[in-house]
């Protein structure tokens, strides 16, 4: 585990504690690349806000994995590991795909752990592997994990295959270079970390034209629906009377 430090002459300013999770089997390995880029774009995005970041590599905690999997007793090395990825501000979660999914690696560290450790917590995808064909597991297998332990994830994931490496313009790679990729992905999770990704309910009021009365009962506001269906009732109130 490696902890790059940083600092601020801004006392006032919190820095965001960012944990880097990388699940690569070689040294070095292109996982770990793909993290790499990822921690350097979310820092350039945060500005002026400082970034503390631990980056974990997991194949050096392989074995307290195991034990805790057994034992669910951590270790003395990975018990620090755990303590970061809890205190954290936002994850940053990287894995290689072999076959259809994460390296068992990644999955036995993400089952190893209290589920309850990544309720609510802003959570950034990448995976590599040799060619694009592999893209998919993002979404059948990685989102639906954490989505399940109620994990708060970034709309972009980033998938890198090894062609991706070193394509910056257009005509490189995939379609979308994966330094935009990376840069749009980092943004949306520093979104997410400050609470912006979703309206309340005064820009909800705003958008309606009318203002928020704090004492008026909740109410949902139906946009471009037709007439018939003006008078829709939830099933869940329906069952309630």
């Amino acid at each position: 585990m490696t902890i790059p430090t940083g600092t601020t002459s801004d006392p006032a300013v919190e820095p965001l504690r960012l944990v880097v999770l990388t699940a690569g089997l070689s040294t070095p390995s292109s996982t770990r690349m793909l993290a790499d880029e990822l921690t350097r774009a979310v820092t350039a995005e945060a500005g002026a806000r400082p970034v503390s970041t631990v980056v974990v590599e997991l194949r050096e905690h392989a074995h307290e994995i195991t034990d805790l999997m057994l034992t669910r007793f951590p270790g003395e090395r990975l018990s620090p590991v755990i303590d970061a990825v809890r205190r954290a501000d936002a994850v940053i979660a990287v894995t290689p795909v072999f076959n259809i999914g994460p390296s068992g690696l990644f999955k036995m560290f993400v089952d190893a752990v209290d589920k309850e450790i990544w309720n609510g917590r802003p959570v950034l995808l990448g995976a590599t592997a040799g060619t694009a064909r592999h893209s998919l597991a993002i979404d059948y297998a990685l989102r639906p994990m954490f989505a399940s332990l109620k994990a708060e994830l970034a709309p972009t994931a980033v998938f890198a295959a090894s062609t991706d490496f070193g394509a910056d313009a257009e005509g490189q790679g995939d379609e979308q270079p994966l330094a935009a990729r990376i840069r749009r992905a980092a943004r949306e999770l520093l979104l997410l970390v400050a609470g912006t990704s979703g309206a309340d309910d005064g820009d909800a009021a705003d958008a309606a034209g009318t203002p928020a009365d704090p004492a008026a009962p909740a109410r949902t506001v139906a946009v471009g629906l037709d007439d018939e269906f003006a008078d829709f009732v939830p099933l869940g109130s329906l069952l309630g009377r």
